[in-house]
């Protein structure tokens, strides 16, 4: 499915030779440099939507169901619902972390630092710093965190993280929230010059009837992009989003 998935959008980028990404010394892709996500819009929700009120339109990045879809259990879609209805309560807008997988789909960018045995993502957003040990090492046990705890291991050409530990706090984009039951695995791969693509498995869980997948494009950014500031401090009360809400709300939209 993952190759086939890559095949598509290298012909559909007219790329006419094959991308061999440049490497480190033990011959692991290098993908060290500043990206971004490509689909903004999963930032606020992962399935297909329309625009909203400060929320733009977008396209599912579900491909798996193939509809498009998250196959909620039925408590879990009465519950994305209401958070939808309620998104003043959205974790992000008190400065928390946004988590993982939803740290890929700000419109902020991302920095990827690597060596042999660390793959590290710095995110403008929140300076949250994810740190994947790929060693072999097992999981941290009696741990939860917003980011929750990643190990990883390259199956030829793609980085393969497993993440499990999470808080239960955060939210996969504006509607659904997480579970510290959750566990998902992602991959990631560079295919062309300026994409890479990372991929989420999240497996059966208490909010859903059946395994899923998506699929997050990440834009290479030019070169010489840095971070910058960027100033929230958690448990930050972010006024004005909070009065656009409300003002939402008194207009019925």
């Amino acid at each position: 499915m993952l190759r086939a998935l890559l095949l598509s959008f290298l012909i559909g980028s007219g790329f006419a030779q094959p991308f061999s990404p440049p490497r480190l010394p033990n011959g692991h892709p290098d993908m060290q440099g500043v990206w971004r996500g490509a689909i903004l819009s999963a930032a606020f929700d992962v399935q297909a939507h329309e625009a909203t009120y400060q929320s733009p339109a977008g396209p599912s990045v579900i491909i798996d169901p193939p509809d498009g879809k998250l196959p909620y259990r039925a408590e879990a879609a009465k519950q994305a619902k209401k958070n939808w209805d309620e998104r003043d309560r959205d974790p992000v807008g008190y400065c928390h972390s946004h988590g993982v997988p939803r740290s890929l789909v700000p419109p902020f960018p991302l920095e990827i630092v690597q060596d042999g045995d660390y793959f590290a993502i710095l995110s403008e957003t929140e300076h949250t710093v994810r740190v994947i040990p790929l060693d072999g090492r097992p999981h941290r046990k009696n741990y939860w965190a917003w980011m929750g705890d990643s190990r990883g291991r390259w199956e030829g050409d793609t980085l393969v993280v497993d993440v499990i530990g999470f808080n239960g706090k955060t939210w996969l984009d504006q509607a659904t929230s997480s579970t510290k039951t959750n566990t998902l695995s992602n991959d990631l791969r560079w295919p062309d010059r300026t994409r890479s693509f990372t991929k989420r498995r999240s497996p059966i869980r208490l909010c859903y009837s059946r395994p899923w997948t998506m699929r997050l494009p990440l834009a290479r950014q030019p070169e010489g992009t840095e971070l910058i500031e960027y100033d929230c401090v958690e448990g930050e009360r972010d006024v004005v989003h909070h009065q656009n809400l409300q003002r939402q709300r008194a207009n019925g939209r």
